[in-house]
């Protein structure tokens, strides 16, 4: 409807400047045309070709010159209208132009009549007075003027077919743009909507334009994209849950244990109740870190540290279960040089990839190495296991956000499960390059290289 109103206004504002201004576009045209004719004349006269010039002039430009001069080398009357004009006549317009300040005047509406047999009718007349070599001379240029009442006529009742034909053909248009173009809009909006509404079986949508299937593709690629987070949410809950409720029922049960059995408060089962609190207190910690890196609020805290004494630390923490576990824990160390990071977050990195190389291997001689070796002119910090390793399918995916390799948990071990999508952003706040380097069913290594302060 809109493009049918807009094609109909157009059409009648070309129709109003047709009809009213078509005269006096005609008339400028032709004073224009009778002027350039002028000027070109005058720039000829004295020529050896003069008078085959002015001819051609004549008949490409449909006017009628005469040039006036006492000198005939000057002069030229050619077969046309302008001949027929009486001296009298000839020496008025002379005597006008004369009194101009640029010696050249158009004299529209001239009525004109060769003798007293023609119908008189009128014209335009251009006069222009030259001096060549102290010879006067005037230019005399004119066109008939033809009456358009008729011309206009016409258009006016073309006008109706042609605004008729265009208004159906409009009609046409608008019906194929709404098939082609405006419906699939409709139904990507409808889709979008969908989306923000939580339902996101979206239904592909048919288009021909290339810029609206890659609109398309766009819509569907954020649909799997949420699908996926969706999902992934689903499964963090899940696995957030099941890790509140291990060390919870540890707690209670020891708990229990302790205040009914006066037997069994002992440092061993008081230790077992502070250990899982603290995993609690892990978990807890993680979640926040997240939180704060969405909310784009995580600060570092660097400071400079023995790289040594942090390994070493972080293999205490681990040294005592792997022993119960009968896990073979290991320590190697390179040169001990001082690095610049945030210690407490570079430990949680640690602790997240040690926690996967114990979560995930069931070999009986299991092996775990944590250390660090110079590479060019940094160090490679990085922690070694012989487990299961990871599925080439798998290792573009590991560091994303919710995405978890296994769903179901191997063994009762410190740590929350979520680590490293976790260890991925500090790494990335720290500027770090990190990876990993793995063969499934043989090992896995996790990296990351730092930097001497």
């Amino acid at each position: 409807m809109i493009l049918l109103v807009f094609v109909v206004a157009v059409m009648g504002l070309v129709y109003f400047v047709q009809t009213t201004f078509l005269d006096d576009f005609y008339k400028a045209n032709k004073i224009k045309s009778l002027q350039s004719v002028g000027a070109s004349v005058s720039s000829l006269i004295g020529d050896d070709s003069f008078e085959d010039e002015i001819e051609y002039l004549m008949m490409s430009n449909e006017v009628c010159v005469r040039v006036v001069s006492n000198n005939e080398n000057y002069s030229y009357s050619g077969a046309c209208t302008l001949r027929g004009l009486d001296n009298l006549t000839i020496n008025a317009i002379a005597s006008e132009v004369d009194a101009m300040d640029n010696d050249e005047k158009l004299f529209d509406n001239f009525h004109y009549q060769r003798d007293f047999r023609d119908k008189p009718e009128d014209v335009y007349i251009f006069a222009k007075l030259l001096n060549i070599n102290n010879e006067k001379a005037m230019v005399l240029v004119s066109s008939g003027i033809t009456p358009l009442s008729a011309t206009i006529s016409t258009i006016k009742s073309q006008y109706v077919l042609i605004l008729a034909i265009i208004i159906v053909m409009t009609l046409i248009l608008a019906l194929i743009l709404s098939r082609y173009i405006l419906r699939p809009i409709k139904q990507i909006n409808a889709e979008s909507k969908n989306l923000s509404r939580g339902e996101y079986d979206s239904k592909a949508v048919k288009v021909v334009s290339k810029e609206f299937e890659e609109l398309n593709e766009t819509l569907e690629n954020a649909n799997e994209d949420i699908l996926k987070a969706d999902k992934a949410k689903k499964e963090l809950l899940g696995n957030v849950s099941h890790d509140l409720r291990t060390p919870l029922t540890m707690i209670v049960g020891y708990g229990e244990m302790i205040r009914d059995l006066p037997e069994e408060d002992n440092e061993e089962n008081i230790n077992v109740i502070i250990d899982e609190a603290r995993r609690l207190s892990t978990l807890v910690d993680d979640l926040i870190d997240i939180s704060k890196i969405d909310a784009i609020k995580l600060e570092l805290n660097k400071e400079d540290i023995s790289l040594n004494e942090l390994l070493n630390s972080v293999y205490k923490q681990y040294e005592k279960y792997c022993k119960t576990q009968n896990i073979d824990f290991k320590l190697q160390l390179s040169d001990d040089v001082t690095i610049n990071v945030d210690v407490k977050r570079i430990k949680q990195i640690l602790y997240n990839f040690v926690n996967n190389s114990l979560n995930y291997n069931t070999k009986e001689n299991q092996e775990v190495i944590l250390g660090a070796e110079k590479i060019d002119d940094f160090y490679r910090v990085y922690v070694y296991d012989n487990g299961e390793g990871i599925e080439e399918k798998d290792i573009n995916n590991i560091w994303d956000r919710y995405y978890k390799v296994d769903k179901e948990h191997k063994r009762h071990h410190i740590g929350s499960g979520i680590g490293l999508s976790l260890a991925k952003e500090l790494l990335t706040a720290h500027g770090m390059n990190y990876g990993v380097e793995s063969k499934y069913g043989e090992y896995s290594k996790f990296y990351f290289d730092v930097k001497p302060a």
